[in-house]
């Protein structure tokens, strides 16, 4: 097998998890866990995967699948030896209180997984601010006093 090769420094760089995401996973299988948040919450889920071929149409799939929604990033095919990377994120709402399924993964055909990650990130913050500056009344909808 591909046991001989290694991440690059890019590999671990492109591998990181965006500012401010919760590391849920690294490996090579990917992972099944469950979200919860005890207010409404808008959070991104993202997968990001590093792969080398090791034979000819090496190629790289990654899934995130939330509920019944799966989605799908991939690469290749690709020669052997070549380096592939694929990643997906998807955004949803945890409602508070109930926990929501979800399972992040690689396929390979023709190659070798080096590295999955699997993160989350809360948007909560921002988008409670989008909602308070929406909430507030424009001072243009006001007329001016005459």
């Amino acid at each position: 097998m591909a046991a001989h090769f290694k991440l690059t420094d890019d590999d671990t760089k492109w591998l990181q998890p965006p500012a401010g995401a919760a590391l849920l996973f690294s490996g090579s299988s990917g992972t099944e866990t469950w979200l919860e948040r005890t207010e409404d919450t808008v959070v991104r889920v993202g997968i990001q995967s590093v792969a080398v071929a090791t034979l000819a149409n090496g190629s790289l799939r990654v899934s995130v699948s939330i509920g019944d929604g799966v989605a799908q990033g991939g690469d290749g095919p690709v020669p052997i030896e070549a380096r592939l990377s694929a990643s997906q994120a998807v955004q949803t709402v945890v409602p508070a209180g109930q926990r929501i399924l979800l399972k992040a993964f690689p396929t390979v055909e023709n190659a070798h997984v080096l590295r999955t990650v699997v993160w989350v990130a809360d948007l909560a913050r921002e988008q409670s601010v989008e909602k308070r500056v929406a909430a507030e009344p424009a001072a243009a909808s006001h007329p001016e006093p005459a």
